[in-house]
C-alpha cells in the first residue's frame, strides 16, 4: 500500500495543502483511527513514521522535535523548502485526533488547545495479566515499551515484571498474544490489507508481523487468511 491508500484520501501532487488537511481530518479509514486511538503527538508521530515502513510510495515525513505546544519537522537538505505535503498530512491527523486552532509556519505545526488523553475503562479481573491485556489493547497500534505499560498500570518496571511473572507470564509474551490474537480476528474478519492489519497490531513493519504471525500460528498471515476464508466456504 501507499501513504494515500493508507490514510484514505487523495494525496496527488495536485492536491492542495488545505484540501489535504480537510481530507484527512475528516477520514475514517482503520489506519487514521489507529494514528489517533490517543491523542498524544509523540504518539501520533511515532505512529506515521512507522506507517512508513509499511508504505511503497511516501512523503519525507521526518521529525526534529515533538512538544506540549508543537512539532517541528526535520530540516530538508540543502535549505529545500519543508514538504507542504507532509505539513498538511500532520496538520489533519492532528485535527483529526481533536487538536485545535492546528497551523503551520515554515517547519513548525503548532496548536493551542490539546484533548486530554482518555484513560482505560476499569478491569475487574483481579489477574494483573488482564490489566495489561486491556491497556494493550486501548492502543495496539502503540510500540509499547514494558516501561510506558508499568507507568500507566501505577508500578515500577520491577514490580510489573514481578507480578507478570507470578501469574505464569511476562510482558513480551503478552504483549505478543494479544497483537497475534487481533491480528488473526482481522485476517478472519475483516478485507483490510496485510501492511494494515499489521500496523493496526503494533507490529514495527512487515517483516515483524510474518516473522511473530507465524512463530504463534505455525503460517504466515496471508495462508491463515486463505484457509480461513476456505473453512467458512465449506461450513
Amino acid at each position: 500500500m501507499d501513504f494515500s491508500d493508507a490514510l484514505g484520501v487523495d494525496l496527488s501532487a495536485d492536491q492542495r495543502a488545505e484540501t489535504i488537511i480537510r481530507s484527512v481530518a475528516s477520514a475514517e479509514a482503520p489506519v487514521v483511527t489507529a494514528l489517533v486511538a490517543v491523542p498524544d503527538p509523540a504518539l501520533i508521530c511515532e505512529k506515521l513514521l512507522r506507517l512508513q515502513r509499511y508504505c511503497s510510495i511516501v512523503p519525507r515525513l521526518e521529525i526534529a522535535e515533538v512538544t506540549a505546544q508543537g512539532i517541528t519537522l526535520a530540516a530538508e537538505p540543502h535549505d529545500e523548502p519543508p514538504d507542504l505535503k507532509c505539513a498538511a498530512i500532520l496538520q489533519g491527523v492532528l485535527e483529526r485526533a481533536g487538536f485545535k486552532f492546528v497551523s503551520a509556519q515554515g517547519r513548525k505545526i503548532r496548536w493551542k488547545n490539546a484533548p486530554g488523553i482518555p484513560t482505560p475503562p476499569p478491569c475487574e479481573s483481579a489477574q494483573l495479566t488482564d490489566h495489561l491485556v486491556q491497556l494493550i489493547a486501548s492502543d495496539l497500534s502503540r510500540a509499547w515499551r514494558i516501561e510506558d505499560a508499568a507507568l500507566h498500570l501505577g508500578l515500577s518496571t520491577r514490580s510489573l515484571q514481578r507480578y507478570l511473572h507470578a501469574e505464569g507470564g511476562t510482558f513480551s509474551i503478552t504483549l505478543r498474544q494479544a497483537r497475534t490474537d487481533r491480528a488473526a480476528a482481522l485476517l478472519r474478519t475483516s478485507s483490510l490489507s496485510l501492511a494494515e492489519v499489521g500496523f493496526y497490531c503494533g507490529y514495527a513493519d512487515q517483516a515483524h508481523f510474518q516473522r511473530e504471525f507465524h512463530r504463534q500460528i505455525g503460517t504466515t498471515p496471508r495462508k491463515y487468511r486463505i484457509k480461513q476464508h476456505a473453512q467458512r466456504r465449506v461450513d
